[in-house]
C-alpha cells in the first residue's frame, strides 16, 4: 500500500514538473507572438557579415499578417537585378549551396533543426544559467572569447563585441547599390548611402592579440567602388571620428548599437548632408542635444553582446529616452497591420515596455525605440506642413535615428529589409519620398540573393 502511494505522489510530481515545464514554454511562446520578445537574444545577433545579414532581435516574421509582403507590393518585371560579379564569399557560400536535391534534402533538415533549436533552447527555462556557467568557466581559464550562438570578444578597454574576421569584396552589394541608385535618378528621387560605424574603432588595437575584424575592410571597399561610380556616399566613420576622442563613449559597452545620444548627432549630419548637398532647407537643429529632453536609465541596458558574456563577465549600463522639449504630435504605423497610434513623440515612438532592470535576460532596453525591428515602420509629423518625405532602408541602428529625422520630415519612413520581403521599388512607386538613403552598419553589408537580403532593392 504504501509502495502505491509513493509511485502515486512520484507520480503526482512528475506531472505537475512537466505541467511546469509547458507553462513556463507557453508563456515565453506567448511573449514571442505578443510582444515580439525574444529575451536573451533580444538584441540581436549581427555576426552575419557576409551571410545575408542575420539579425534576431524582435523578428516581426513571426507577426501574423493577412498579406504578403509581395502582394501588397508585387514585383515588376522590369525591375530585376542580376549581380554581374559576386563577393568572394558569397561565392563560397553557392558553391557548398547549389548541389540539387542534396541542397534541398539538408535545407529541409536545417528548418526542422532551428525549429527545436528554438523550442528546446531558446524557451528552455532556466536556459541563461547554463550559459552563465559556459561564461564562468571562460573567465576562469583567462579566455577573451565567451563561445555562444554568437562569439563574444572582450576588447582591451573592456567593451564586448562579436567575433567576426569575415570580410568580402563587397563587389555585388557596390553593383546593386549603383542598379538603385540609376532608378532612383530616372524617377526624380534624391538618393545617398550612408555607412554606419561598427563599435571597433580600425586601427585602435582594443582587439586582443590574435583577434581580427574584417567588416571595415568590408565596409571601406563598398565605398571605394561606390565614388569610382559616382554614386553619393557619405561614411559616418570619419564623421564620428572626428566628433570627439572618445570613440567609444558612442556606443554601449554590452551592446553593438550606439547610444541614443549618438543617433540624435548622426539625424543631425544627415540633415546637414541634405542641406549642403542637395538643396534642402531642413531644421537642422535636429541633432542638437539641448533640444531635447533626456531620461537616464540607471542600468536598464544590458544588450545582446552582454547576454551571451553574461552577468559573470559584465554589468548593465545607463540607457537614456530621449524626447524633443517642444510639443509634439506623431502618427506611427507598424507594418501596415497595427492600427496606427497618435501622441506626443514619447508616448507613441517610445515603448518602456521593454524597460526592465531585474530581468536582464529578457528584456532589450533598446528595443524601447521604434518598438523593435519591424519591417516596416512608418511615421508622420502632424505638426510638421512641408510636404518633405524620406523613405530610410536600413538596420537597427535607425532606430534611434529616425525618431528624429521626423522633426524636420512630414513623413519618414523606415523599410529593414531582411523582413520586408516586398518590393522595394514598389513601395518606393506608392510612397513617392523625396529622397532616399540607404544606411547600414558594415556588419550588414550582407548578400544580395533573395528578397530578404539587406542589399537587395527590387
Amino acid at each position: 500500500m504504501k509502495k502505491k502511494k509513493a509511485s502515486y505522489f512520484v507520480g503526482i510530481a512528475f506531472i505537475c514538473i512537466i505541467a511546469v515545464f509547458f507553462a513556463s514554454v507557453g508563456y515565453r511562446v506567448y511573449r514571442v507572438r505578443r510582444y515580439c520578445d525574444y529575451g536573451a537574444n533580444a538584441s540581436e545577433s549581427v555576426n552575419t557579415s557576409q551571410q545575408g545579414g542575420k539579425e534576431t532581435e524582435n523578428d516581426d516574421s513571426k507577426i501574423t499578417m493577412d498579406f504578403t509582403w509581395e502582394e501588397a507590393f508585387p514585383f515588376s518585371d522590369d525591375y530585376k537585378f542580376t549581380p554581374s560579379v559576386k563577393s568572394k564569399q558569397e561565392s563560397v557560400t553557392e558553391s557548398k549551396e547549389d548541389s540539387g536535391s542534396v541542397s534541398k534534402y539538408l535545407s529541409v533538415v536545417n528548418k526542422i533543426k532551428d525549429s527545436i533549436d528554438y523550442y528546446t533552447a531558446k524557451l528552455l527555462p532556466g536556459r541563461m544559467k547554463y550559459v552563465e556557467i559556459n561564461a564562468l568557466f571562460n573567465k576562469s581559464v583567462g579566455m577573451n572569447i565567451i563561445s555562444g550562438s554568437d562569439s563574444v570578444v572582450v576588447m582591451k578597454n573592456g567593451y564586448l563585441t562579436f567575433e567576426n574576421s569575415n570580410s568580402s569584396d563587397a563587389a555585388a552589394q557596390a553593383e546593386s547599390v549603383e542598379w538603385f541608385e540609376k532608378i532612383m535618378k530616372k524617377k526624380g528621387i534624391d538618393f545617398a548611402y550612408i555607412q554606419y560605424p561598427t563599435k571597433e574603432k580600425e586601427g585602435d588595437n582594443q582587439l586582443p592579440n590574435g583577434v581580427t575584424e574584417g567588416t571595415n575592410k568590408t565596409a571601406d571597399n563598398l565605398l571605394e567602388r561606390l565614388k569610382k561610380s559616382g554614386v553619393a556616399c557619405y561614411d559616418f566613420r570619419t564623421l564620428l571620428s572626428q566628433k570627439d576622442d572618445d570613440w567609444y563613449s558612442n556606443f554601449f559597452k554590452t551592446d553593438h548599437h550606439w547610444k541614443p545620444e549618438t543617433g540624435v548627432w548622426a539625424a543631425g549630419q544627415i540633415v546637414n548632408i541634405l542641406n549642403s548637398d542637395f538643396g534642402y532647407k531642413l531644421d537642422a537643429g535636429v541633432g542638437n542635444l539641448e533640444n531635447y529632453n533626456v531620461d537616464v536609465y540607471e542600468k536598464y541596458m544590458f544588450g545582446a553582446q552582454g547576454k551571451v558574456a553574461t552577468l559573470t563577465y559584465a554589468e548593465p549600463e545607463d540607457i537614456s529616452l530621449i524626447y524633443p522639449k517642444k510639443d509634439t504630435n506623431i502618427t506611427v504605423t507598424y507594418n501596415l497591420t497595427e492600427r496606427p497610434q497618435t501622441g506626443n513623440f514619447e508616448d507613441v515612438l517610445l515603448n518602456k515596455y521593454h524597460l526592465n532592470n531585474t530581468d536582464y535576460y529578457n528584456y532589450a532596453a533598446y528595443a524601447a525605440y521604434l518598438n523593435g525591428n519591424q519591417a516596416l515602420t512608418q511615421i508622420t509629423n502632424n505638426n510638421c506642413k512641408n510636404g518633405k518625405k524620406m523613405l530610410v532602408i536600413g538596420d537597427s541602428y535607425n532606430k534611434c535615428v529616425v525618431p528624429y529625422l521626423t522633426q524636420t520630415f512630414e513623413q519618414v519612413d523606415l523599410l529593414d529589409r531582411r523582413y520586408f520581403s516586398g518590393s522595394v521599388i514598389d513601395y518606393i512607386d506608392k510612397m513617392n519620398p523625396d529622397v532616399v538613403i540607404i544606411a547600414y552598419m558594415p556588419s550588414l553589408i550582407g548578400s544580395v540573393d533573395t528578397h530578404k537580403s539587406p542589399f537587395n532593392f527590387e
